[in-house]
């Protein structure tokens, strides 16, 4: 796994964004299109805002596909919800194509069959590009330590109300989005997520505890942090 340490955020939201761009042109030169999956939380924020500002016209947003890791099980225009977060920050901003996780719905079980059909009749369920953060306890996407679903063969699972703060019902992408996807890079910021940096970095693989180390098995794995979480 490459590790990039930025001095500040500014500098890590330019370097993911960098990373976002050079995917881009490359998926669309041999493929025709970008697919691409976002992050929750606050540590992509800063990389949206680049990506709608000074990285903006580096992209040709009308080939690019975004698909979502995780979402939480709420409306889209819920104040919890990854999709409003990323539409207000970037999506908004730019022509591309946006294939949300249909978090308000009943049936959280039927909607994740239906989000995986979806990544599969859009790429075969091959991302060009995953951003994954890591929580300060280590987890990725909605898969919490002990998530049952870090051993799930599918795509995408429902976990009904995980032990994650907001404790929330969610749809997740799996451990196996993690494995295909051409490129992975995970992001963190901040002092609270040093310690997880150091258990992903530095103690022996243990996924059930350490969803993070699921990166490990990434076939290109990329990850950026801010000076603040770095070890």
């Amino acid at each position: 796994m490459r590790v990039d340490i930025e001095e500040n955020v500014d500098a890590f939201a330019a370097a993911a964004a960098r990373g976002f761009v050079d995917a881009a042109l490359a998926a669309i030169a041999t493929r025709g299109r970008f697919v691409v999956a976002l992050t929750g939380g606050s540590s992509p924020l800063p990389i949206h805002a680049a990506l709608a500002t000074s990285f903006r016209d580096r992209v040709q947003w009308d080939l690019v596909d975004v698909v979502f890791g995780d979402e939480r099980a709420v409306a889209p225009d819920h104040a919890l919800s990854n999709y409003r977060a990323a539409h207000e920050s970037l999506l908004q901003h730019v022509p591309a194509r946006v294939f949300r996780m249909e978090g308000e719905r009943s049936d959280l079980a039927a909607a994740a069959r239906d989000y995986e059909k979806q990544l599969l009749d859009l790429c075969g369920g091959e991302l060009d590009l995953m951003f994954v953060g890591i929580g300060a306890d280590a987890h990725i996407l909605s898969l919490f330590p002990g998530s049952p679903h870090l051993r799930s063969a599918a795509l995408v699972e429902a976990s009904i109300e995980p032990p994650m703060n907001p404790a929330v019902s969610r749809l997740t992408m799996t451990p196996v989005a993690v494995t295909r996807a051409r490129q992975v890079i995970a992001i963190a910021t901040g002092a609270s997520k040093r310690p997880a940096i150091e258990k992903l970095l530095h103690e022996p693989t243990d996924e059930a505890g350490v969803p993070a180390h699921v990166l490990r098995r990434a076939s290109d794995a990329r990850l950026i942090v801010d000076r603040a979480a770095s070890v």
